[in-house]
């Protein structure tokens, strides 16, 4: 085997020798890296080779850059277990959206019984701080028993925005209390955002695959939705989305660039900054659906797009659905320069969210509930989706392939094209087995070979179970 060429230029160098330096346990993952200043004083190079030398590295995945805070080193990439699926493309064309009846539909096929819950994205009871939530509810009822007796806020519970501004630090966040607006869950943020700056008939550009959740925002707003090539480990694809803005009139932009649903890709930090340039350029408004952020493997978390926002143009949504509590509703978004229409809106649909549930979850922050769950949950999280990966190759059917995301509950498969996830869902249900199929994730209807599962709402032997299951079917379809 031929040795490796030695690198060419200064920054090549660098950037082998940081490689090296967090590949061998110097910098583990999460500790802070020397500054550019110092990396240059280090090399007796320029400040722009010592920065040329670290997007090298955040590029390949080594590093993590966060505004305002340096560059912290990543866990060494590791090759994947199977092969990913394969990078999306891109629509021709806008296209109005009618996935929300058959979306609805396969969704309530897998609440009626006792199944087995493969797609569904959300936590199961284990993974919840149940019990600490009923402490602080309770608490709430006992010191605040008045609080139910008029309205609260529009913009939400003033102690409830002040915990939430904190805890926007860790997404590389400098907020305000006031510059957040509390709503009834991330849907109806996302909802609030589309109706602030767009209009029936009017472009939204989106993932591919997106959240089914947002293409039935999307619809029953009357807009269209135009797809954009999306990797399936890092995301939106940058260049894609600058030939969409320069090929057609969109209004706005949703994206999940932490931890997407269905994909669970990441979107490295470079490729968020370049993405905010591009949509601020064009006045496209950024909608940021932020909802798995905060479940990543790495510690600390890697910096919201909004972290990127010099020019108050991404509405940041997010929720506390997914990490601690889905039956709250409580979620909620930070508008930028759209705050005032967006309170107005939430104000004619339903006045304010409930003030209880507010205090609750503002007591728990406060005593820093979060932070602690969230060290419990996303670890156990992270070894369920190795066990989902073994059970997977050894049970699907040869050229399945997989997502292996860094951080949330959810992964994405691409089964062979003879496999139908429709009938393959069908199938499941008859074995107790709730899957969600991919076509739903695509106003165009694509993904037809496609899943959606995550460990979200079970683990161990009955996790192994299901997906033996799954993949006798899958490979029996496949035959």
């Amino acid at each position: 085997m031929n040795a490796p060429s030695p690198p060419r230029f200064l920054y090549q160098r660098i950037a082998r020798d940081m490689r090296q330096a967090i590949g061998s346990g110097v910098y583990p993952p999460g500790q802070r890296l020397p500054s550019v200043r110092q990396l240059a004083r280090q090399y007796r190079v320029s400040l722009s080779t010592a920065i040329l030398a670290y997007r090298n590295l955040e590029a390949a995945g080594w590093l993590e850059a966060r505004p305002k805070s340096g560059h912290f080193a990543r866990a060494a990439p590791r090759p994947p277990r199977a092969p990913e699926p394969a990078p999306t493309a891109s629509a021709t064309a806008p296209r109005d959206v009618s996935v929300g009846a058959l979306a609805m539909a396969l969704v309530d096929e897998t609440r009626a019984g006792e199944l087995t819950r493969l797609g569904a994205a959300v936590p199961e009871a284990d993974l919840l701080p149940l019990s600490a939530l009923a402490r602080h509810l309770a608490g709430t009822a006992r010191r605040r028993w008045q609080a139910p007796a008029s309205y609260e806020a529009t913009r939400g519970n003033p102690l409830l925005r002040a915990q939430i501004a904190r805890l926007m630090r860790d997404a590389g966040c400098n907020v305000l209390p006031e510059e957040v607006l509390v709503t009834n869950g991330c849907m109806e943020a996302l909802s609030l955002a589309l109706l602030a700056v767009a209009r029936p008939g009017e472009t939204v550009a989106v993932e591919s695959p997106t959240y089914f959740g947002v293409l039935q925002v999307i619809e029953a707003l009357g807009m269209r939705a135009l797809e954009i090539a999306t990797h399936p480990r890092t995301g939106i694809e940058p260049d894609a989305l600058e030939q969409a803005l320069a090929g057609h009139n969109i209004r706005a932009c949703v994206l999940m660039p932490g931890f997407h649903n269905p994909l669970g890709a990441c979107m490295p930090a470079a490729h968020k900054r370049r993405v905010v340039a591009l949509l601020a350029a064009r006045g496209v408004p950024l909608i940021e659906d932020d909802v798995y952020g905060a479940l990543s493997f790495a510690s600390p978390r890697p910096p919201a797009a909004k972290a990127f926002d010099e020019d108050a143009n991404i509405i940041y949504c997010a929720s506390f659905s997914k990490t601690i509590a889905p039956a709250y509703r409580i979620g909620w978004a930070v508008p930028g320069r759209h705050l005032e229409r967006m309170v107005y809106l939430k104000f004619l649909r339903n006045l304010s969210t409930a003030t209880p549930t507010q205090l609750a979850l503002a007591d728990f922050l406060a005593d820093g509930g979060f932070q602690r769950h969230l060290r419990r949950a996303v670890p156990r999280y992270r070894q369920r989706l190795e066990q989902i990966y073994h059970a997977i190759d050894r049970h699907f059917p040869p050229g399945t392939r997989y997502t292996q995301p860094e951080g949330g509950f959810l992964l994405w498969l691409e089964l062979p094209a003879s496999v139908d996830s429709v009938q393959l869902h069908r199938e499941a249900l008859s074995d107790n087995i709730a899957v969600t199929p991919g076509l739903i994730f695509s106003p165009a209807g694509q993904y037809r070979h496609h899943l959606r599962l995550s460990v979200g709402a079970c683990a161990g032997e009955i996790l192994h179970r299901a997906v033996a299951s799954l993949g006798r079917r899958a490979r029996q379809a496949a035959d």
